[in-house]
């Protein structure tokens, strides 16, 4: 059986929320540290997490708990300011929008939700939908200075909840400029929604993909055929590719587990275990600069 001992999570929704969620960060770290784990890291639509992750780092040893931002709205959107300060205070990684980015919008027609929570999450005042591309279909400068911090910081750029053309073109412009740590958010949710095609061109520019699992194994907003994990591992190999869990809904288990479940299903077909230990475990240690 799978074995979560010494795997890692760069995609964990906790409360406090705007959303219901399973667990508060104290006691997601908890169950990740006692299922094994290694690292985890908290993610936020509404709020910044470093300093969540520091205080549960705190009250939590024998687990390594990190955070970063999301460019949301609620932090002003592709604001570089944002991004400056969420570096120094130590984020990992820096994600693309999600609920307010225009191809989420497009895909749930909600700004601020999906379109299983009801009219309840819309904001309450006029809001548009946020796009890293001007009119010609170029990246914004803001794009551009925050990849520069980024670099600077040796962090994370994920795609997020960008299309998969924008999303492909935040990859390129940051391999350019030389970003090491480039991931491809959930590609076969929607959004982003990628082909297998797409998710090959990324990995070939060097960009690292993360496999949700709660994406994959929910009924809700749709399950995602483990055929095509299937198919981009066959295609592209497990060294550029990671497993997360985009957890913390209360539809779904707990992170350990959901992560478990999908990898175990993975082996039924025909991933071998030694791929998915570099997707659980190894290839982390690429993404993320562990301390002693």
């Amino acid at each position: 059986m799978i074995s979560m001992k010494g795997a890692c999570d760069l995609h964990i929704h906790t409360s406090p929320d705007i959303f219901a969620r399973i667990a508060n960060d104290v006691e997601t770290a908890i169950v990740c540290r006692d299922a094994g784990m290694k690292a985890i890291v908290l993610k936020c639509h509404a709020d910044t997490t470093m300093t969540r992750a520091w205080h549960t780092q705190n009250q939590v040893p024998g687990i390594r708990v990190y955070g970063g931002i999301v460019l949301n709205l609620n932090v002003g959107g592709i604001n570089p300011a944002a991004v400056d300060v969420a570096l120094k205070m130590g984020a990992v990684e820096v994600w693309m929008p999600t609920y307010h980015s225009l191809a989420h919008y497009q895909a749930t027609g909600l700004m601020g939700g999906y379109g299983h929570q009801g009219a309840d999450v819309k904001a309450s005042y006029p809001v548009k939908p946020i796009t890293i591309l001007d009119e010609a279909g170029n990246l914004i400068p803001e794009v551009y200075q925050i990849l520069e911090l980024v670099k600077a910081h040796n962090a994370i750029i994920g795609t997020s909840h960008l299309g998969s053309d924008e999303a492909l073109k935040l990859i390129r412009a940051a391999r350019e400029m030389g970003c090491q740590k480039v991931v491809l958010t959930h590609p076969f949710f929607n959004p982003p929604k990628c082909t297998v095609e797409q998710v090959k061109e990324a990995v070939d520019l060097g960009a690292f993909v993360e496999f949700c699992s709660g994406n994959a194994l929910s009924p809700i907003p749709a399950p995602i055929s483990l055929d095509l994990y299937k198919e981009v591992i066959d295609l592209c190999g497990a060294d550029q590719l990671i497993i997360s869990s985009d957890t913390g809904h209360p539809r779904k288990t707990m992170a350990p587990e959901t992560s478990r479940m999908f990898a175990q299903s993975l082996t039924y077909k025909g991933v071998k275990e030694a791929d998915l230990e570099r997707m659980l475990k190894d290839n982390y240690h690429k993404l993320i600069d562990f301390e002693d």
